[in-house]
């Protein structure tokens, strides 16, 4: 089946699972019927699958054949978002597939998820972070301003860098989601502002937040930040953050 597309139902490879479920697309196959999608050529191998879905059979089934079929292993599964992780090698991607199985009805309350790491014992800190951690300063580029409004208590963007991960993930609206304030992910991302701000010491931590992603797709992804109390050019006061995807100390599930 190398080089090939196919959906997994109910146990078993299912040549026309539209036609034979009455459905008419890829996510209603997953989340109704338990369809598990599988495609793979020699540049590796992709299962797609809705973690809350009856579809303990597929999966099952694709564990077994997953050591025939060619590194690496991305899997991408829907639980509140959709997660993607990549594995190289066959016996950890199989044990990887099991845990996620077992854990197939695991119900995530929340959807933004805040870890404050010690970056001395952390041994994944990103490159642009760990500059800034270093210089204890940033490229005004890199890093977006948040000023501390005093009458509501809440933290505003004022200014969104070019080159940071907000602008390069949504540009430089100042109205994109991550940048808006008053919904669950801005009250708990921005609890370490007033700390860093108030403390004056900066803070490093972890975010895994589900992210709206074109129209009608959240996604899953994890960021490192640095966070430091910044004095602008009026006298107001506020954070400076700079952010990094990639690897986390937070695991879901």
């Amino acid at each position: 089946m190398t080089g090939t597309a196919y959906w997994v139902v109910n146990g078993r490879v299912d040549d026309d699972p539209f036609r034979n479920s009455g459905l008419d697309s890829p996510e209603q196959l997953m989340q109704r019927a338990g369809g598990v999608f599988v495609a793979s050529s020699r540049n590796g191998t992709t299962i797609r699958w809705a973690m809350f879905a009856s579809n303990w059979a597929s999966l099952y089934y694709v564990g077994e054949l997953l050591p025939t079929l060619p590194p690496p292993y991305t899997f991408e599964f829907f639980l509140s978002g959709w997660f993607t992780q990549t594995i190289d090698e066959p016996y950890l991607a199989c044990g990887r597939l099991q845990e996620l199985v077992v854990k197939s009805d695991v119900h995530l309350r929340e959807k933004t998820y805040v870890r404050e790491v010690d970056h001395s014992t952390f041994g994944k800190v990103g490159k642009l972070v760990g500059q800034a951690l270093f210089d204890r300063s940033v490229n005004p580029d890199y890093c977006v301003d948040c000023v501390f409004d005093k009458s509501s208590g809440r933290f505003f963007v004022e200014r969104i860098g070019k080159e940071s991960s907000l602008a390069k993930l949504y540009g430089m609206s100042p109205t994109s989601y991550p940048a808006l304030t008053g919904h669950s992910y801005d009250t708990i991302v921005s609890q370490a502002y007033r700390r860093a701000m108030t403390s004056e010491e900066s803070v490093y931590d972890h975010v895994m937040a589900v992210f709206p992603v074109g129209s009608q797709t959240n996604k899953w992804m994890g960021y490192q930040r640095l966070i430091m109390p910044h004095s602008f050019p009026d006298g107001r006061q506020g954070v400076a953050v700079v952010t990094e995807f990639g690897d986390v100390d937070i695991k879901l599930p």
